[in-house]
């Protein structure tokens, strides 16, 4: 599925890979999990589907679905459909969830979810929105987004290995000491100050050539998508050729140009991929969006306060 990205709130801010809501609640913190890890997985099949993301297995009141474990997103996410078969109550905001190509759609929340992750152990999230994806998240039995950030219990970051996958939590400073890679690209967390939802989001530097753009570090996105805006894609749409529709929250689809061969540099090392240039508009100054095939050889290490991206 080409990257879908649930978006923003009610002015409406773009949010590209993940959410943030503004309406009259009361701002709530996150309530973590309290486990040293959660069980994450790649799935052959679903990639081969347009999923490359990693993934995890949840259950809430007896219904078990896949989710896809989204970096870019800046709260949890439920698919209408999930809470529909899981009878989760929820109630309306006057938000939006917006697409990275700017369509909208109505948001409700679910609040104090409980369950149990695929190797069985508990978990309680505050909050999730809940919005309507394409008909193939329920045909594939993907219940929705889960922000691997927020998942970290306070004082830790949680460090996601994209090579194995895993995904683990640990003192920001442990973990970059187990990491040993002094080439890691570090940046500031981003958040909507907006939000009711305690949110965090993650842009990293990438460089082709001499070029170089603030990108959302989004495990939830198939491809690397640089916005046609940015300083790169003036410098390489001379080389596009067309490339395939990618489709959004709410179904609007947009068209999007391929360039071959770019050699790209992220997290400390270069890596040549076939990027898209389209219509996106991510959070946080962002100028495009760095996909999963960018960072499947990366640890990525989401703290509260900043993000260091090693990759391979």
């Amino acid at each position: 599925m080409p990257n879908l990205r649930p978006g923003a709130n009610g002015r409406p801010v773009r949010l590209g890979g993940g959410l943030g809501v503004r309406s009259g609640d009361a701002h709530e913190p996150a309530s973590p999990s309290t486990t040293q890890s959660v069980p994450v997985f790649y799935d052959s099949a679903l990639t081969a589907q347009g999923f490359p993301s990693p993934l995890l297995h949840m259950q809430i009141n007896g219904h078990e679905a896949t989710f896809l474990v989204d970096s870019g997103a800046s709260t949890h996410v439920l698919a209408d459909w999930f809470v529909t078969a899981a009878a989760i109550p929820t109630s309306e905001t006057d938000s939006t969830a917006q697409g990275s190509s700017g369509k909208t759609t109505r948001e409700r929340v679910a609040r104090s979810l409980a369950g149990h992750w695929g190797d069985g152990q508990p978990f309680h999230l505050n909050q999730a929105v809940v919005v309507s994806f394409p008909p193939s998240f329920e045909s594939l039995h993907i219940g929705g987004l889960i922000s691997p950030q927020l998942l970290a219990p306070p004082e830790t970051a949680a460090v996601l290995d994209l090579k194995t996958p895993s995904l683990h939590f640990a003192p920001f400073t442990h973990a970059m000491s187990d990491l040993s890679a002094s080439r890691a690209s570090h940046t500031p967390a981003c958040r909507n100050r907006n939000s009711i939802f305690e949110n965090r989001q993650y842009v990293t530097p990438v460089s082709v050539g001499n070029t170089t753009d603030l990108m959302l570090v989004d495990t939830g996105a198939t491809k690397t998508i640089f916005s046609r805006g940015s300083a790169t894609a003036q410098v390489i749409e001379s080389h596009s050729e067309a490339g395939t529709a990618s489709e959004s929250v709410g179904g609007d689809v947009d068209a999007r140009r391929v360039v071959h061969g770019v050699r790209l540099f992220r997290g400390g090392q270069s890596i040549a991929l076939d990027p898209s240039l389209g219509g996106v508009s991510p959070p946080c100054n962002a100028k495009g969006i760095l996909g999963m095939d960018a960072l499947r050889g990366c640890v990525l290490t989401l703290g509260d306060g900043e993000m260091a991206l090693s990759c391979k």
